[in-house]
């Protein structure tokens, strides 16, 4: 049983969440669209990959990846680097969510059956 000064305090972070519990809500969202967490593993093997490629790697449009992209850039799981007149997307390796997000997926890959 909880003692009231424990209660108390578990009540307050449950009202106020602090920034990382907002920066890792950011990241359940982008990655519980498909398309978005299909995206993600796109590019824990590949170093970049352009707008047009994972377009046509999703099987979606141009439009829509970028806009999928923009979520997953807001998130802070992807940067964007222009080179020329193409966009490139890549993982936010700095990120240690994104490194621990990679890790956990490559770890259940190899042991699905």
């Amino acid at each position: 049983m909880l003692n009231m000064n424990t209660r108390t305090i578990i009540q307050q972070e449950v009202k106020s969440p602090n920034e990382t519990d907002r920066r890792l809500v950011a990241v359940f969202k982008a990655l519980g669209d498909m398309t978005r967490f299909r995206i993600f593993r796109l590019l824990i093997d590949q170093p970049r990959i352009s707008i047009s490629e994972i377009a046509k790697l999703s099987h979606v449009s141009s439009p829509l990846a970028s806009q999928h992209i923009k979520i997953l850039v807001h998130a802070q799981l992807l940067e964007k680097q222009r080179t020329g007149k193409k966009i490139y997307s890549r993982l936010d390796r700095t990120n240690p969510v994104v490194r621990e997000l990679v890790r956990s997926i490559k770890k259940n890959i190899k042991t699905e059956p």
